[in-house]
């Protein structure tokens, strides 16, 4: 019985995890920069993924060497979405993404900047959480 109950709590908490999250998706108009996100659903901004691109540069939480990064702080209020990126050793910033959001009725537009330390800043336009 022991193991039907640890069995059945270890499942509701990996279906659970899959219900507690988001994606934002933005690109900038032109194609030349875009970043991903998958944010938890939490009482705070947290940050479990994310890939970023600018021309044939990569970087991902989780990738390898040059192109890991980590998500160095995050935060949320109601029209606003701070996120910068650092390095793993968490020594300097990668990026800085700055969203604004505005809803009015049905209408619901989420737009910002992605700065890349030594490769550009970009306008970009997002769809989602």
């Amino acid at each position: 019985m022991r193991g039907l109950v640890a069995a059945t709590l270890a499942l509701s908490m990996i279906s659970g995890g899959a219900h507690a999250t988001g994606g934002i998706e933005c690109s900038d108009p032109d194609g030349r920069a875009s970043i991903s996100m998958t944010i938890g659903s939490l009482p705070i901004l947290a940050v479990v993924g994310a890939q970023i691109s600018a021309g044939e540069r990569q970087w991902s939480i989780g990738g390898k060497s040059d192109s890991a990064i980590v998500s160095g702080q995050a935060f949320q209020a109601p029209d606003e979405m701070r996120v910068d990126f650092t390095d793993p050793n968490v020594e300097r910033v990668v990026a800085e993404l700055r969203l604004f959001s505005a809803l009015e009725d049905r209408d619901y537009a989420l737009a910002g900047t992605l700065r890349i330390a030594d490769v550009g800043a970009y306008a970009v336009v997002c769809v989602g959480p």
